[in-house]
């Protein structure tokens, strides 16, 4: 009997050892983590594979590092986002207040020495960059507004077809003097939609900027819209340069430019930007398929039924 006691205690006590290395091991681990910086907890895990109790406790700990490890990477990248909007912001902004200041110090140091010609000519050219500045700053007010908690989509029943009209005879002008074809395609059978009026008028109107800006003289336009599954389609389909393959996952990101010369373009890299949120708020998606030298198409597609709108 007293062997079979110290046989039992002696057994328990070798199991509580092993058990209690296995948590101080689990403790150390625990304790490591908590000491190392951001980088150090990433490769930082529990190794166990028993299936107990101390295992699950362990998993447990992986689980929330894992979850730890994402939401570092996912600030990270949040941070690498805004410090490479900041640059943008500020080139952008920089850009048009040098020129502008540069034309306007040159008429007030040599205003004599200018023609009425050419003092028209700076005044106008100012004036341009002023009016790029003005958009700049219109379009980062729109989408941090959108981006709000406060922004609201006010929903309504309105005819996509009547408001594509609309859109496309405001442009008619501008695309004749590029001499681009625009051409408007619709059904007059497509029923009422619901969303915000004015917001899908913004959404319109960046697409056709969008395609103006990026379709050369001799180039067309058609902007289209059918009815398919219960849903209205709207299509805009350019005959511009097309975009890269590489480049087609970016341009909905915020002052992405296809083009790197950045200070070529009168875009701050805002408008798809914009168009992409205003279609999540009333919940649809933009998309895009182009191909170099033959084009670009955007679609998107509203249901022809009330639904609820996200705000």
């Amino acid at each position: 009997l007293l062997v079979a006691l110290v046989a039992a205690l002696t057994g328990g006590l070798v199991v509580f050892a092993l058990q209690t290395r296995r948590l101080r091991a689990l403790g150390n681990i625990m304790h490591r983590y908590a000491g190392e910086d951001a980088d150090g907890r990433l490769a930082i895990r529990y190794p166990g594979n028993t299936h107990d109790e101390i295992d699950v406790l362990g998993q447990q700990f992986n689980a929330m590092a894992d979850k730890i490890t994402s939401q570092i990477r996912e600030l990270r990248q949040m941070d690498d986002i805004r410090r490479e909007m900041v640059a943008n912001i500020s080139h952008d902004l920089r850009t048009p207040l040098t020129t502008m200041r540069g034309y306007l110090e040159t008429l007030q140091l040599k205003h004599a020495e200018l023609s009425a010609e050419e003092q028209q000519q700076y005044l106008q050219t100012a004036l341009s960059h002023s009016q790029r500045l003005g958009r700049m700053v219109e379009e980062l007010f729109e989408l941090a507004r959108l981006d709000s908690c406060e922004s609201v989509v006010f929903s309504e029943p309105f005819s996509m077809c009547e408001l594509v009209q609309d859109v496309t005879q405001k442009f008619q002008l501008r695309a004749r003097e590029k001499s681009i074809q625009l051409n408007a395609s619709l059904n007059p059978d497509a029923p009422l939609v619901y969303g915000d009026i004015a917001m899908m008028q913004r959404v319109l109107e960046n697409l056709l900027e969008n395609g103006l800006r990026h379709t050369p003289a001799g180039g067309s336009i058609s902007i289209g819209v059918e009815v398919e599954s219960g849903n209205i389609v709207v299509q805009v389909t350019d005959t511009g340069c097309g975009i890269p393959a590489e480049d087609v996952p970016r341009i909905f990101e915020r002052f992405y430019q296809q083009d790197k010369h950045r200070s070529g373009s009168n875009s701050a890299g805002l408008g798809l930007a914009i168009v992409k949120r205003i279609l999540e708020l009333h919940g649809s998606v933009i998309n895009v398929s182009s191909e170099l030298e033959r084009g670009t198409t955007f679609s998107f597609r509203i249901p022809a039924t009330p639904i609820v709108i996200n705000s």
